[in-house]
């Protein structure tokens, strides 16, 4: 699966959210955001078609307006792009991977701490 952009990342955090939308309620959640960089309705809209054309997401027209909904779940892209992350910058090797976590000071110390154990104790 490809990677997707920033602002196609929040269309579809929204998308997963709330389901099936119209580019003009996406654009005013997204707007609202705070400390959200204003982004404009075409914007918005060419985002979504792009994502449609890529099979992220459908495209149903509902009157004048269109909706669109996911057509992959946050779970399947999630576990896509860690995979993807641990193969391309980690050669596949799961213990960099997760060796990465175990040196991370924004991750709890208790968690680096188990991180750092199972790294010792697995082969």
């Amino acid at each position: 699966m490809e990677a997707i952009g920033p602002i196609q990342v929040r269309v579809m955090h929204f998308l997963w959210k709330h389901g099936a939308s119209t580019v003009h309620q996406v654009h005013d959640v997204l707007n609202a955001e705070p400390g959200a960089k204003p982004l404009a309705y075409t914007t918005i809209l060419t985002v979504m078609r792009n994502l449609a054309r890529r099979r992220f997401l459908s495209q149903t027209a509902s009157g004048r307006a269109h909706r669109f909904a996911p057509l992959v779940d946050e779970d399947t892209y999630k576990r896509a792009m860690v995979k993807q992350l641990r193969d391309h910058l980690y050669g596949g090797n799961l213990r960099s991977f997760v060796s990465y976590f175990s040196q991370d000071d924004t991750v709890p110390d208790d968690l680096r701490q188990r991180l750092r154990d199972w790294l010792v104790t697995t082969p």
